[in-house]
């Protein structure tokens, strides 16, 4: 499967890969750059609220036989920052834990090698793609 499936200008901006994408779960994967650092040299918040808001996002959608045919939208998330990181490669695991068809719960861990960096948990609203998005 492409897992570039979904063009996302942020994401890609970022330099942020998604590399393992299933029902109910995906790793996405970024390997921290300076620019990826704030004012004290460690990853910036932003970032790490970044990559936990994707893999909670798109672990409650993923291509079924190869078409995809939703995006899902957050209502609402909630991140525990619970170490530093200065450098690496970062792994970003999300999975659903519920919900139903329209609004589904997930939560995300963010790795750097095994130190854990920060976890985070939230609803989201899937959506049917346009005929313009698919």
């Amino acid at each position: 499967m492409d897992l570039n499936v979904l063009h996302n200008p942020f994401i890609d901006m970022l330099g942020a890969r998604l590399v393992e994408w299933e029902p109910g779960s995906c790793t996405w994967q970024l390997e921290i750059a300076a620019h990826h650092t704030n004012t004290q040299g460690s990853l910036h918040g932003g970032v790490i609220a970044t990559l936990l808001d994707v893999a909670c996002g798109y672990s409650g959608f993923c291509p079924e036989q190869g078409r995809l045919e939703h995006r899902a939208a957050t209502l609402s998330l909630s991140i525990q920052y619970l170490a530093k990181s200065h450098h690496g490669v970062l792994l970003a695991k999300g999975r659903r834990i519920g919900g139903g068809r329209r609004v589904f719960f997930a939560e995300a861990k963010l790795l750097a090698g095994e130190q854990l960096i920060a976890t985070a948990s939230g609803s989201f609203r899937r959506h049917q793609l346009s005929i313009d998005e698919a």
